[in-house]
């Protein structure tokens, strides 16, 4: 039987209904369209990462091929600006991007390979897409493209143009990606406000020691920490930046080759039309861009949670600053960083800090990496939760289109997952479930958790993704969380009750988190199968006190807090103390 393929849920590529189709993947077919796809004589391409142990090889074989990009960017941009950087320079700047992207060419051409090496494709249609509009103008621009069926549309159709080219069927439609909305959003009262305070305490920092961007503290003890160190409270915001004109003469002396696997021709070739605009045609606006003239001039120490990743502006300012001397501190923004068994954002952020701030647990591979406080609940209040109260199942979901890769759920095994909260739901007591509530992750990516869910339990109770979420944690008898990330460690510092399962064989962690999440099994905490966590939650229902207060129970989750949550009852001067630059010249 032969089969036209079908790449993304973009229907304009589909054939006419009862054809012969096979689906690259679950990502094509939506589930509000099922009785629309359900008319084609179909099958479903397995995804290539449901294979264990397939990811962590894959990103392994993934960190060569980065490196060698890192290297061929590194001379081509030099060229490009007039600038004689070093690959780590470079590294802050574009490896965000560069990781990202190059996990996802991966997957799709992965899944293109295994679909003509194994079944007899006859055709695919492509589309006419005008490849300018996608390209993104800088690295937080770039978070729309990469979840929409048009961009990767548009990648496989490059992939497939390469390598299957006498396989196609060209379809007279054109695409192009919509602009940014750069006047559509309001600002609220409260947004007004909190511009106006960053302007007051965002300026006259010039000759500071000390710059501090996103740290994840909150305005109260940022400025408490800046006090500590020594220096007046300045508060800076990420600013959007200007929007720029892609050259494509310019982008042809992009001309990387990395000349030997058919991956790497097809990386080459696409680099040049995917690099961000910031980093090409605006480079040299940003590096003199009026807002980092507001920014120290010569900073001892510059200290981020986040603003590495996606804020270009800053990236480039920060990459300069460390070339010329400035220690850049980074802090830990999250869960899953070492727990995880690897983290593209992990290793990046280890390799180009200076020193690498940590909620708590150690890395002897790596001397930089410093235990340290957790910037986010190391510094909170236990809260009174509900002994009547609910049963709290916080959610997650992932792109439809894999992005970069972390030990996790990848693409279509979130149907896998959901399967899971399912079975957890269905196996409660009829009295625990109308008294659960679920809470969405915020993106829904076009799975349709909600739809899916009230379509198997009409009655079930969906919390508004907006709400908030320690109002909700005081009506909460018992949290439950069910992927590798920060939910349960934000509960469990806040003292509720908390009961944890994922499958283990999509959220691995590393060897040395797996003796503390030893201690949480041990004590009921922990688990790996869903029914297993409901049984639990059904046999403690009517006591979680008691369960959640008993002495050993207690002890374990202290533990394990102090290694992956550390609190302090002095927070401030502990945090300083990673931070001061006193802390640098001592070593």
């Amino acid at each position: 039987m032969n089969y036209h393929l079908i790449t993304t849920a973009l229907e304009s590529t589909w054939p006419k209904e009862g054809t012969n189709v096979l689906f690259l993947g679950e990502w094509c077919k939506l589930h509000s369209k099922k009785d629309f796809w359900s008319n084609y004589n179909s099958i479903t391409l397995p995804y290539h990462w449901d294979e264990n142990g397939k990811l962590y090889k894959d990103y392994q074989s993934l960190k060569v091929v980065y490196e060698k990009l890192l290297i061929e960017l590194t001379t081509h941009l030099n060229l490009i600006h007039g600038e004689n950087q070093t690959v780590a320079y470079w590294r802050i700047i574009i490896g965000p991007w560069l990781g990202y992207f190059l996990h996802m060419l991966w997957d799709r051409y992965e899944s293109l390979r295994i679909a003509f090496t194994n079944y007899p494709i006859t055709s695919v249609t492509l589309v006419s897409i005008d490849e300018e509009s996608l390209v993104p103008n800088d690295m937080n621009d770039f978070y729309r493209f990469f979840v929409s069926d048009l961009w990767n549309q548009n990648l496989y159709q490059n992939i497939i143009s390469f390598s299957h080219s006498n396989k196609t069927i060209k379809k007279e439609e054109s695409f192009v990606f919509p602009k940014k909305n750069l006047n559509g959003n309001k600002v609220s009262p409260k947004e007004v406000i909190k511009q106006f305070i960053y302007w007051i305490f965002g300026s006259n920092a010039k000759c500071d020691s000390y710059f501090l961007i996103s740290d994840y503290l909150g305005i109260k003890y940022s400025f408490l920490l800046q006090l500590k160190l020594g220096q007046f409270p300045k508060r800076f915001m990420e600013e959007d930046i200007p929007e720029f004109e892609t050259n494509q003469e310019l982008r042809k002396k992009l001309a990387i080759d990395l000349g030997e696997s058919s991956f790497e021709k097809i990386v080459s070739k696409l680099i040049p039309k995917q690099i961000p605009r910031s980093y090409i045609e605006g480079y040299k606006s940003l590096k003199d861009h009026p807002s980092v003239k507001r920014w120290p001039l010569q900073p001892k120490i510059i200290f981020t949670s986040n603003s590495h990743i996606g804020y270009d502006l800053f990236k480039i300012w920060m990459a300069r600053k460390q070339q010329n001397g400035s220690q850049l501190i980074l802090s830990q923004h999250g869960g899953h960083y070492g727990i995880g068994k690897f983290s593209f954002h992990e290793d990046h952020e280890v390799t180009t800090s200076n020193r690498y701030l940590t909620w708590g647990w150690k890395d002897r591979q790596h001397k930089n990496v410093t235990p340290s406080v957790c910037v986010k609940y190391g510094n909170q209040k236990k809260i009174k939760w509900d002994r009547d109260g609910d049963l709290l199942l916080v959610q997650n979901s992932m792109p439809r289109y894999s992005y970069w890769l972390y030990s996790s759920s990848q693409s279509s095994q979130v149907l896998a997952y959901l399967n899971d909260q399912f079975s957890f739901y269905r196996t409660l007591n009829s009295e625990i479930q109308v008294k659960s509530n679920v809470k969405l992750y915020p993106q829904d990516y076009g799975w349709e958790h909600e739809r899916r869910w009230r379509e198997s339990f009409p009655k079930i109770q969906i919390l508004d993704r907006k709400s908030n979420m320690k109002q909700i944690l005081k009506t909460t008898r018992l949290f439950i969380s069910t992927y590798n990330a920060t939910t349960f460690l934000e509960s469990m510092s806040l003292d509720i009750p908390t009961l944890i399962f994922w499958n283990p064989r999509h959220w691995e962690i590393r060897e040395d988190a797996k003796p503390y999440f030893d201690l949480l099994k041990e004590v009921g905490i922990f688990f790996e199968t869903s029914l297993e966590c409901a049984n639990e939650v059904n046999h403690i229902w009517n006591d979680v006190e008691t369960w959640w207060y008993d002495k050993k129970r207690q002890s374990r989750v202290t533990k394990f807090l102090n290694q992956y949550a550390k609190k302090s009852n002095d927070f401030i001067t502990e945090l300083s103390k990673s931070i001061e630059v006193s802390s640098f010249v001592s070593h």
